[in-house]
């Protein structure tokens, strides 16, 4: 268990590092965007970055959970090696097939999309970058199978870097606006796709199964409506809003959507980029479902405890961060934080659904619970507005949690730890609702937030969340830690002498 843990805190600590590396670097870039690009301009980026989105979901059939999945479904190297030819190859002629038949439809698409045939050259080139990512998938999810973490990383920071680099010659230096930002992105599109293949041609042995490919299609064919479906859980509230509530509201919402989010990239995007293979190799041993019901707790506990501490401290975030009519967004920032807590045990519950190769019962319930979110958003936010948004965001994603450990719990029984989650979140649910009760001045309200969040762990010790395993466990590291740095300082004084 130990070993698994060190593992799995290490790769996710580098995916971690690589993701704020990424979002900080992008966030510091915002006002050089505003400044060169104007306000329709960012209007037709998202719209075409839109509308990629949704055809890109189409165009990768999920391969990159097939490849991880059947990377680790066979023993033999050879075979595992296939897996990812097989996939390279097909996704390669199939991307190459749909960009050109996407760049004769260019005029219309931009027309339908932009309200003017004019823009087809910007949609020219973002197809031939989408395609290019596209087959990119490919290696980074080989690479993601094979937990090498570091050099995923790498290459993910230098790609950042290409694109901030060209971002800033087309667009500040030779003022080209949005064609400047589309040319940055498919050059650093070639970059990164050529330092992947590159990086896994060494190992790349070209070969071609039609009986691996039909496995992989059907597995991961299912969870194209899967994601379509989650694509309209994560934006159909911002139409519902924009419909029922004024602008300004509208902004408030997205400004604490977007805080409530950040759960999302540094908790849990790079534990489940590690979790997602590394689940696969647990499966095969003989104590596996009780490793898998720890290290559910454990997840549960590192998500709390992050989520707790955003939502905690939002009014003093926001209050140095935005001005004073962005301060409503605080009031939906815990349950979007919750609804990201849920969903991140939805993708944790997925366990038997994907081990036992079930992925159409995830497309089920995807589609019901993308039904269930349009209905609580027309509920709730027709009657309650923004709070209502955040409301019925969270209900749905734990309608999908729940769902998700209904089925995968038939297919494959896993004993979870439900009194330790039952009391972790009794007892941050208690400190938030506590925190909800300081108004001071902005120094003595961080001081006694943070004297709370302190208190946060003692209240589990009391509550019998920890294990006596656990607390010896941690009175030898703690010991060991003491009596290294102990050593260190006897050392120095010795040499001093």
């Amino acid at each position: 268990m130990l070993k698994d843990i060190k593992s799995l805190a290490k790769h996710s600590s580098i995916y971690g590092i690589s993701n704020l590396l990424q979002k900080g670097i992008g966030f510091i870039m915002i006002p050089v965007y505003t400044h060169y690009l104007t306000v329709s301009d960012y209007g037709i980026l998202e719209l075409m970055d839109l509308t990629v989105n949704v055809i890109s979901m189409l165009m990768g059939v999920r391969m990159g959970t097939a490849i991880i999945r059947y990377y680790h479904h066979y023993e033999n190297p050879e075979d595992k090696l296939e897996v990812f030819s097989t996939a390279l190859i097909f996704v390669t002629l199939m991307t190459i097939a749909v960009v050109v038949a996407l760049e004769f439809f260019t005029k219309p698409i931009a027309g339908v999309v932009l309200g003017d045939p004019k823009y087809f050259r910007y949609f020219q080139i973002i197809f031939i970058s989408m395609g290019i990512q596209t087959i990119a998938a490919v290696p980074e999810s080989y690479l993601l199978a094979r937990k090498e973490s570091l050099v995923y990383s790498m290459v993910s920071i230098g790609t950042l870097i290409s694109y901030l680099t060209f971002n800033i010659l087309f667009i500040v230096v030779y003022r080209m606006g949005v064609m400047g930002m589309l040319l940055s992105m498919i050059i650093t599109k070639v970059f990164n796709t050529s330092s992947l293949l590159i990086i896994v041609s060494r190992q790349l042995k070209l070969s071609f199964s039609w009986e691996k490919l039909k496995k992989m299609l059907i597995f991961g064919l299912p969870l194209v409506p899967e994601s379509f479906c989650l694509f309209i859980m994560h934006y159909s509230d911002r139409f519902f809003v924009q419909k029922f509530c004024a602008l300004d509201q509208l902004g408030q919402y997205s400004l604490g959507y977007k805080f409530g989010m950040i759960l999302s990239f540094i908790i849990s995007e790079p534990f489940f980029s590690t979790w997602n293979t590394q689940r696969f190799e647990i499966a095969k041993r003989e104590d596996a479902k009780p490793t898998f019901g720890r290290f559910f707790t454990y997840y549960s506990a590192v998500a709390l405890c992050a989520g707790l501490g955003i939502s905690v401290f939002i009014d003093e975030v926001i209050r140095i961060m935005a001005p004073k009519e962005y301060q409503g967004a605080t009031a939906v920032v815990a349950l979007v934080v919750l609804s990201y807590i849920f969903y991140g045990m939805a993708n944790f519950f997925n366990l038997g659904i994907m081990l036992k190769y079930k992925t159409k019962y995830a497309a089920y319930i995807q589609m019901v619970v993308a039904g269930l979110n349009l209905l609580f958003n027309w509920f709730f936010i027709s009657r309650y507005g923004v709070i209502g948004a955040a409301f019925a965001t969270m209900l749905s994603f734990l309608c999908l949690a729940t769902l998700t450990m209904t089925v995968s719990q038939n297919l494959y029984p896993v004993p979870f730890e439900w009194r330790r989650v039952f009391i972790l979140f009794a007892t941050a649910v208690f400190i938030y609702g506590i925190s909800r009760l300081i108004h001071a001045r902005f120094v003595w309200s961080l001081t006694l937030k943070s004297a709370l969040m302190l208190v946060f762990p003692a209240l589990l010790y009391v509550g019998r969340f920890f294990t006596k395993d656990e607390l010896e466990k941690a009175k030898e590291l703690i010991t060991a830690r003491l009596s290294k740095f102990r050593k260190s300082d006897s050392e120095k004084l010795n040499a001093k002498l």
